[in-house]
């Protein structure tokens, strides 16, 4: 199928403006990226006049589909033990939620959905589409990263219940033991491959390098806690919601690790959360980290994501900067910047049109592209 994009206003995330360009698409990938195509006999032409042109947008933490907004809807977080590796978000994942259907709608093609915070390590997050009529066709990767939290949230899951960990210091404690046995398996490993141990095995893809930790923290010291006990083993690692972030600029800008702030709408609803503020991402990124925005849906609501980088915008943060955190930015925090976060010819054909700027309240959607097939026109009752 081939779907030829008119007269659009282009948003060139590399370049920080938008350019005047069509676009091509070529079964799944952007064939074509320039001025005065002309379409073929079987294209499909869309006529984006006056409209704007953007990269389909990644959120890199969120629980769609795993949490949903109704009561006893938490599919996120298996709180029998405080370490669960084997657990694989896209089991917990109802590709049939409505969630879903608002990313497409709000111009969300890619995310990664991940387990919760309530385990010290929560296991395996998922790279996946937002559209598909099962979670193994949206899958793009069953396992992208692993998770662990650090901060109030493991510590009164279990020190309600008189268990450990029940402080900072049990949390750090119960990680750094893990990883010490998954070092010592690996070793074990190397000397023997007839070895296997499914639950070891799971820690392997970390401990060379292929994923990162996804480590859960909001507190200063709880963000350079994660930073020691994945520097300890010389882990990749990603830093997630870092919301005292702005706190520790210095020891954030030297290490140049992804950083990925978020929820931006919610409540102060717990102590470590106090000194949140909207301006972390903007002072993160004007000190050279690479951020990109998260919604942790449904705490904030995926819907309005886009509309809260607005808001950053309308705050001091450079328009350019705040669209980066969108598209390339969490492309490249995923792995996947050769696919995704801009257009651009032989990447994905991950497009979104809209009526105005995406970042303005008042903006719509008008048509939703994912992997070079329209699943979302505004207005159309298929």
């Amino acid at each position: 199928m081939s779907i030829l994009i008119k007269n659009g206003q282009v948003f060139d995330v590399n370049k920080g403006f938008h350019v005047e360009k069509d676009i091509l698409v070529s079964g799944s990938k952007i064939k074509t990226f320039e001025k005065g195509i002309s379409p073929s006999e079987g294209t499909t032409v869309i006529n984006a006049e006056n409209k704007i042109v953007f990269p389909g947008f990644i959120d890199a933490h969120s629980h769609l589909g795993m949490w949903t907004n109704t009561q006893n809807g938490n599919d996120a977080n298996e709180c029998v033990s405080p370490i669960t590796p084997l657990m694989r978000a896209i089991d917990g994942a109802n590709p049939r939620d409505k969630c879903f259907e608002d990313a497409v709608k709000a111009g969300f093609t890619t995310i990664m959905i991940t387990p919760g915070s309530g385990n010290a390590l929560g296991g395996q997050a998922a790279i996946i589409k937002t559209w598909g009529k099962t979670i193994s066709e949206m899958t793009v990767d069953s396992y992208a990263a692993l998770k662990v939290a650090f901060g109030e949230n493991p510590k009164n899951v279990y020190g309600s219940i008189g268990k450990s960990p029940s402080s900072r210091m049990s949390t750090f404690s119960i990680l750094e033991e893990e990883f010490e046995k998954a070092m010592l398996y690996r070793e074990r490993k190397s000397a023997d491959e007839t070895i296997v141990d499914f639950y070891w095995d799971t820690y392997l893809p970390l401990l060379e390098g292929k994923i990162p930790l996804k480590i859960h923290a909001h507190r200063s010291d709880d963000i350079l806690s994660g930073i020691r006990l994945a520097e300890r083993f010389n882990l990749k690692y990603t830093l997630d919601h870092c919301t005292e972030g702005h706190l520790i600029i210095e020891e954030l800008s030297s290490r140049k690790v992804p950083i990925m702030t978020g929820p931006p709408l919610m409540f102060k609803s717990k102590q470590e959360l106090k000194n949140a503020t909207i301006d972390t991402s903007r002072i993160l990124t004007e000190n050279g980290c690479l951020v990109s925005l998260t919604s942790d849906h449904p705490f904030s609501n995926i819907s309005y994501l886009a509309v809260a980088a607005g808001l950053m915008v309308k705050e001091g943060m450079e328009y350019s900067d705040a669209v980066k955190m969108l598209t390339i930015n969490p492309a490249m925090a995923i792995g996947l910047a050769d696919k995704l976060g801009s257009i651009e010819e032989g990447k994905n054909a991950d497009i979104v049109i809209y009526d105005g700027d995406p970042l303005e309240i008042r903006t719509n959607t008008e048509t939703t592209i994912i992997g070079g097939e329209i699943v979302y026109r505004r207005n159309s009752t298929n």
